[in-house]
């Protein structure tokens, strides 16, 4: 279990912000990044229990201030530091999300599925990320599908340009929020990476758009714009505003109705994605089992037996099974060194099944071994061991072992 509050990162400009992380004692390998919005704030409304529905279920989460959102890290709720905020550019906030990952890479698990979800302006940011190889999916709340249609407005940007800076009315603290004319020019000038369309027509994920059809400050049409781009479906959220019937601050100890709905629907979500890997994942090394048992030319039935327990043991029924050795799957090692290790050593044990081992088999298991980036010594004395000990299984910090050894 690991919990941070208002930890710090190092964001654009080197400037420090705040940010939340926990992983809870039954992490399930699923961490949901959070992104907020518009003068938006990790500790806004319901935010924390919204965090707190997610990891009573083992699903890490991380919530953060984005390092110019005004917000500093004594004080990261009342906009204390409004130049700060004055100085803030759509480019720093994308930039502050890998900032962010840089950080929090530092203390959770490797392996860990990153699910980026952003909340209305933190939505395009979240899409604008979505290319980041440690980002398994996207989830976008009542997310903008234009950073362009911002600065539609002809005659706002003529007077912005004139005097320098504009300013908007928080309606909570009843602040004039500064925004200086640098946010345009700076938009201006990385349009093309700040483009949320081309970013949703080249997402490659799995990806969840929620909106609420009662949102008036993003119009459920960009949500609809969003779900078009990346073809994907649209889960409208009925009765909802932009936030989700949620307000700050948030003074019940539960969750408004429409957040849960969320919650509902973002936890199935990651589910799908989770199980789906596995099965793709579990088919793949089931085939090369497969295939590994026909290069005698023949499935003796004690083999076949081998290849219905792990079957079983991987959630895949007989039926499934028999269908493999008709497939053609194009099969991937896994990256993690530990999981090559454990599935090489499988493919031993079908291949020592019968006490009996032919030379196509063991030249085809050394092959294999190489294509999977393990060690030849090491693999050659797994092989030699379960030869000069037929019918026992190597014990697992043995095997572990032996392949630490010859990497050293």
């Amino acid at each position: 279990m690991l919990h941070l509050k208002n930890a710090t990162y190092i964001g654009s400009k080197k400037r420090q912000s705040l940010f939340d992380l926990e992983i809870p004692v039954d992490f399930n390998g699923n961490l949901i990044v959070f992104i907020h919005g518009y003068m938006g704030f990790k500790d806004w409304g319901a935010w924390n229990l919204f965090e707190k529905s997610f990891t009573n279920q083992g699903v890490g989460f991380c919530k953060f201030n984005f390092s110019h959102n005004g917000g500093t890290t004594t004080n990261g709720i009342d906009f204390p530091d409004l130049e700060a905020f004055a100085n803030n550019t759509y480019s720093k906030e994308k930039k502050d999300v890998i900032f962010l990952l840089n950080e929090i890479e530092k203390h959770i698990p490797k392996n860990t599925f990153i699910h980026l979800m952003g909340h209305s302006r933190g939505g395009g940011i979240a899409l604008l990320n979505h290319n980041d190889e440690r980002v398994k999916s996207i989830i976008t709340l009542a997310a903008i599908s234009s950073i362009s249609k911002r600065f539609e407005d002809k005659n706002m940007l003529q007077s912005w340009k004139e005097i320098g800076v504009r300013h908007v009315q928080n309606q909570r603290t009843k602040q004039q929020m500064p925004h200086n004319y640098i946010q345009y020019l700076d938009y201006i000038e990385f349009q093309d990476e700040l483009n949320i369309e081309k970013a949703c027509k080249t997402l490659n994920k799995p990806n969840l758009v929620i909106h609420g059809d009662k949102d008036t400050s993003v119009l459920i049409d960009e949500g609809v714009e969003i779900a078009t781009w990346t073809n994907s479906p649209l889960y409208t959220i009925e009765g909802a505003d932009h936030v989700f019937g949620s307000s700050h601050p948030w003074p019940h100890n539960e969750l408004p109705e429409k957040l849960k709905e969320i919650v509902d629907l973002v936890s199935a979500f990651i589910l799908k994605q989770k199980n789906d890997k596995s099965i793709i994942e579990n088919e793949a090394l089931m085939f090369q089992l497969t295939e590994l048992s026909k290069v005698d030319g023949e499935i003796k039935e004690m083999e076949f037996g081998f290849l219905l327990q792990i079957a079983h043991q991987l959630g895949l029924t007989k039926e499934e099974l028999m269908e493999l050795f008709e497939k053609k799957i194009n099969h991937t090692p896994p990256k993690n060194e530990l999981e090559r290790i454990v599935q090489f050593y499988r493919l031993c044990l079908l291949m020592f099944v019968d006490n009996e081992l032919h030379h196509d088999e063991l030249k085809a298991l050394r092959n294999t071994a190489i294509k999977m980036g393990l060690q030849p010594q090491a693999t050659e004395q797994v092989i030699s061991w379960l030869e000069n000990h037929p019918g026992q299984s190597m014990p697992t910090n043995q095997l572990i072992k032996i392949f630490q050894t010859n990497f050293n």
